[in-house]
């Protein structure tokens, strides 16, 4: 007799009674899977599982008979049940598995809290700028993580166009700090922030920062001068012109402002609200109006972009995209004047030369939004108390509804992610989130929705969507209250990372390049790049 072979005397076991205990084991699994099926309930899913290798074990009991010894078929029985329930329930459960935003994260800092400003650079290149309420300041790049940057509350702190450099303000004294990313740019001193070198440190405040050449205003006692600076030999100016004690700002661009302000901006408003420094040098003389200066030599450029006396708006922005264009088109200086009755003008200059000029908008009471070469109003016309949006774009003088035709043909809307100078998202009816040129309605691209009666949210700023959208639970092992996030280059509907959560997103920053800044409770990541 054979070591696992049962002895003469050993009981077998009753085959009918394990050959039943399996029927209705497997009997009451099947029912669990129709059951967990139909209501969606995973515990019955797993309850299911574990019923089938139970019964899978009994069966195997009762075919052994008395074949083996009692504890070696009672191993066989139960290492069989237990791989027939691993099998059955563990894939199931790791196909449905939500996504961590820890793992996506190219960079993790504390959460966002209510005050706290993210800034990007247009062009999607370079860090991003975290600043908080408190006014500590924090830079987020994939190569280096996050970053903590030396600054007063009161400093104003803004990304250059470029995204190559940051410019810090205290007082009247600039400072412009080479970015760069790797350990070995990694600050050393108290004055460095992550650049490569210690920081140029020049008088004055900073008006444009185009490439080397930093454009700074500064006064001393009463007289007033506009110098250009050539950071890589910053001890002498390349250009001194004397301006008046009188100035301004220009204002945000990206940003919904009243038509008339209350007050001409300071020279560091738009900067601080923006936190990033225009690469366009704007000058305000009282006596001319608005005129755009050269940075390498100081002298102005084209015509007077507005009057002195004119109640107007004026910002630097990207050009609006072109298909038809193979070059990169160089940044637009835009102005919207409000005339005595509401009405708009809104005109494009490129150099100080104009490139188109609308004609008068509707009477009304609007607030103005500046970005991407267009202008885009939203308000309530003269004599109605209907709120509406409307656009002054390179496609023609008059205003128009965002979207024109082609966004009015489409199928019924049932949400607004966001519009801005270029594009609008949207979801419609049929469950498709879409976008659409903000000027001429053409569609850029479409992508699904999961389900087309769940709440979808989100944003769209700087060139990138941010969307929310429930997930519909079709299995039973599915999460419940889980939510697709979805990061998108708004210009042709590339999905730079898409993930699957079940924690709750409280804050999103759509930034520049396909990239965003996501909080939960937990804390901030940033995704993409």
């Amino acid at each position: 007799m054979s070591e696992d072979q049962a002895p003469a005397g050993e009981h077998a076991p009753d085959a009918a009674t394990a050959l039943g205990l399996a029927v209705v084991l497997l009997a009451l699994a099947g029912i669990c899977a129709l059951l967990g099926d139909h209501f969606v309930l995973g515990a019955l899913r797993l309850a299911a599982g574990m019923l089938a290798g139970a019964g899978v074990g009994a069966l195997l009991i009762a075919l052994l008979g008395c074949r083996l010894r009692r504890r070696t078929r009672t191993l066989l029985a139960a290492g069989l049940a237990l791989v027939v329930a691993l099998a059955l329930t563990v894939p199931a459960v790791l196909a449905t598995r939500v996504d961590s935003l820890e793992s996506a994260a190219a960079a993790e800092i504390a959460p966002l809290g209510e005050g706290d400003t993210v800034a990007s650079a247009p062009g999607g290149q370079g860090p991003v700028l975290v600043r908080r309420a408190d006014g500590t300041a924090q830079l987020l790049e994939p190569a280096t993580g996050a970053r903590e940057v030396e600054s007063a509350p009161d400093d104003v702190l803004a990304l250059s166009a470029d995204g190559t450099r940051l410019v810090q303000v205290s007082g009247e004294v600039t400072r412009v700090h080479e970015l760069g990313g790797g350990s070995d740019a990694e600050g050393s001193g108290a004055g460095e922030v992550g650049g490569r070198s210690a920081p140029v440190e020049v008088a004055g405040t900073p008006l444009a920062l185009d490439g080397d050449l930093l454009v700074v205003r500064d006064c001393e006692e009463d007289v007033c001068r506009v110098r250009g600076i050539d950071l890589a030999a910053p001890d002498e100016p390349l250009w001194t012109v004397m301006d008046a004690e009188e100035t301004r700002g220009p204002d945000q661009a990206g940003l919904a402002l009243p038509a008339r302000a209350e007050a001409p901006p300071g020279l560091l408003d738009a900067v601080a609200a923006t936190g990033v420094l225009p690469s366009v040098p704007l000058r305000f003389d009282p006596a001319q109006g608005w005129l755009q200066i050269d940075a390498a030599t100081g002298f102005p450029v084209g015509r007077v972009l507005a009057p002195a006396d004119a109640d107007c708006r004026i910002a630097a922005t990207p050009a609006p995209p072109d298909p038809q264009s193979v070059q990169e088109q160089g940044p637009l200086v835009l102005t919207v004047c409000a005339g005595e009755d509401g009405a708009l003008t809104a005109t494009a200059f490129r150099d100080g030369a104009p490139r188109w000029e609308s004609a008068p908008s509707p009477a009304g009471d609007w607030t103005v939004l500046l970005e991407a070469g267009r202008v885009l109003a939203s308000g309530t016309e003269a004599g109605t108390t209907t709120e509406g949006e409307i656009l002054a774009s390179e496609h023609g003088a008059d205003w128009t509804a965002p979207g024109g035709d082609g966004v009015a043909q489409a199928e019924a809307f049932t949400a607004r992610i966001g519009i801005d100078g270029t594009r609008m998202v949207l979801t419609n009816e049929a469950g498709q989130l879409l976008a659409y040129d903000t000027a001429t309605g053409t569609n850029s691209w479409t992508l699904p929705l999961d389900d087309p009666e769940a709440e979808v949210r989100g944003g769209l700023a700087s060139g990138t969507a941010v969307v929310l959208d429930e997930i519909a639970r079709e299995e039973p092992l599915d999460p419940r209250g889980a939510q697709r996030l979805r990061v998108i280059t708004a210009e042709d509907g590339e999905v730079s990372e898409e993930l699957v959560l079940d924690e709750e997103v409280t804050a999103w920053h759509p930034l520049s390049g396909g990239r965003a800044l996501i909080s939960t409770d937990e804390g901030a990541v940033l995704l993409g790049g």
